[in-house]
């Protein structure tokens, strides 16, 4: 076709659309055409002596009124590139190469020194691309069409910065963005975050949202769905296999790298994101919940009622057939839980949850235990998957442990009672060495219980001597207070029963029962 014909055709078309009254800007968007080229063409129209206001001339008649109005192509002739047609299978053959293929620009520099060539880089790349040398061959897209109820696809998108009252400050918001692959009715919700939990808390209103759960649900390979990726056997998070287990479908991971894996989803992450910039401009005060109240209703009422460009159905249309063919909704709604791997200590058989902590029993120390948190109850999984241990929080706690865990001298200093306990371990060599225990626990208890404790100690290597009960009196008497001077007392008191005759060698209940007087044994003679 040429140059002055095609003008022409599309000067008509701008002259149709101006003489139906279309603004300039729609006209530029119907023909594809820059602003300002389709204002010089309306400028072309009024110089013919044409106007809205006049009846619609013939396409001959129009071509003849302004065929003296447009310009004249100048021929122009272009040497360089004549000289580089001569030498263009060599050049082809520099840049599609199949083992060392050459770069343009160095294809360019070897034929120029070759051959002495005064074409710019300019027209060489004008050239080479005009004969397609070394041009990638596109590749084609399928669009892959599912039958109704089989599949949805989710993806996360960027879309901007929110104040969140809660944070104080501005954060960066996501958007949740689900599709039905049949009807491609849409689904956008605002997060702050991608957290596992929020991830199937989204997914979990979207099923409610549509009234049922597709088949199938095709997601990207992000931690919050999938904690390892395969492509065989990939790895889903536990919290949304939970989701997927409660409303029946099935998990299907794209591939890694290939987001054309859900292709129907990915063109609605930019729609997305400036519904959300637009939805923010028109309503200033509004906050995260409000702008996800009206992002529902431009998914059902404005995008869902327009025509789709591929399937040639509104998306809310095509939603009728499509809705019946769900999965039935539970008679609950999921509450979703929040899974954590956690570290039991080796040294005090607890674990951190939340800002509290749990006791596990003594075999689990130095492990690595899963946890399941839906308030109230806090339940603990081994890796073989079975619950060893549940836990009910309340607000207020945060310390959770059961007694059988921790000996009872663990066990009192938990409860807060650390000190009676060892007034009562006292009273056990006696009623005078639990009142010297009591005193040396006074003023402060818990600062003195360690000094208590050694006390204890020396208690148990002696209370069986004859002086023990005489060296806690003094020794209460005297306000003593350090282990190591009642100590002393206990090793003087012994050393002088030593020098006396009077120690008694310590015996067990055993060896105390075979003990016989002399008599015993001279009756018998």
């Amino acid at each position: 076709m040429g140059y002055r014909k095609m003008r022409k055709q599309v000067l008509y078309q701008i002259y149709r659309r101006w003489q139906a009254g279309q603004a300039l800007t729609r006209i530029a968007a119907n023909e594809r055409w820059d602003r300002k080229t389709v204002r010089d063409y309306l400028e072309v129209l009024e110089r013919a002596g044409l106007s809205q206001s006049q009846p619609l001339l013939p396409r001959q008649e129009f071509y003849l009124r302004v065929d003296p109005l447009l310009p004249k192509r100048q021929s122009r002739s272009a040497p360089a590139s004549e000289e580089l047609a001569r030498y263009e299978e060599e050049i082809r053959s520099l840049v599609e190469d199949p083992e060392e293929p050459l770069k343009p620009k160095s294809a360019y520099l070897v034929i120029r020194a070759k051959y002495k060539l005064p074409a710019s880089y300019e027209t060489f790349k004008r050239f080479v691309r005009e004969k397609g040398i070394g041009r990638k061959p596109k590749k084609t897209a399928y669009r892959i069409e599912v039958p109704p109820g089989l599949e949805s696809q989710l993806d996360y998108g960027k879309v901007g910065k929110l104040y969140d009252p809660n944070a104080g400050a501005n954060r960066v918001v996501w958007a949740f963005c689900g599709v039905l692959s049949h009807s491609r009715l849409p689904y956008f919700e605002w997060v702050y975050c991608q957290k596992q939990e929020e991830f199937a808390g989204s997914t979990v209103s979207m099923i409610h949202t549509y009234g049922g759960a597709t088949e199938t649900v095709r997601i990207d390979n992000l931690k919050a769905g999938v904690i390892k990726p395969d492509l065989w056997d990939p790895q889903i998070n536990r919290c949304f296999a939970e989701v997927a287990e409660y409303y029946g479908f099935f998990v299907d991971p794209c591939r890694v790298g290939r987001s054309t894996d859900k292709g129907k989803v990915e063109r609605l992450v930019p729609i997305a994101r400036e519904l959300f910039r637009m939805l923010k401009k028109m309503h200033p005060t509004a906050d995260l919940a409000e702008l996800n109240r009206l992002a529902l209703k431009w998914c059902w009422e404005d995008y869902g009622r327009r025509e789709h460009g591929t399937t040639g159905i509104a998306p809310v249309e095509a939603f009728v057939t499509e809705r019946p063919l769900l999965k039935p909704l539970p008679e609950e709604r999921f509450v979703v839980p929040i899974w954590k791997q956690v570290h039991v200590h080796w040294g005090d058989q607890f674990f951190s949850f939340d800002g509290k902590l749990f006791a596990m029993p003594k075999p689990y120390r130095a492990q690595n235990l899963w946890v399941r948190y839906v308030s109230p109850l806090l339940q603990v999984f081994s890796e073989r998957q079975l619950v060893v241990r549940e836990y009910v929080v309340s607000p207020g706690k945060r310390r959770y442990w059961q007694p059988e865990d921790f000996p009872e001298g663990v066990r009192e200093m938990m409860n807060g009672d650390y000190p009676s306990y060892l007034v009562k371990k006292a009273d056990l060599y006696g009623p005078e060495a639990a009142r010297f225990i009591a005193s040396v626990l006074q003023p402060h208890a818990y600062l003195n219980a360690r000094r208590a404790r050694g006390m204890l100690d020396l208690m148990q290597s002696y209370h069986r001597e004859s002086f023990f009960t005489e060296v806690c009196l003094r020794a209460r008497s005297r306000s003593v207070k350090l282990p190591s001077t009642f100590k002393r007392m206990l090793e003087f008191e012994h050393a002088r029963a030593a020098a006396e005759g009077q120690l008694e060698l310590p015996l067990s209940d055993v060896g105390r029962r075979m003990v016989r007087d002399v008599g015993y044994y001279v009756g018998n003679n």
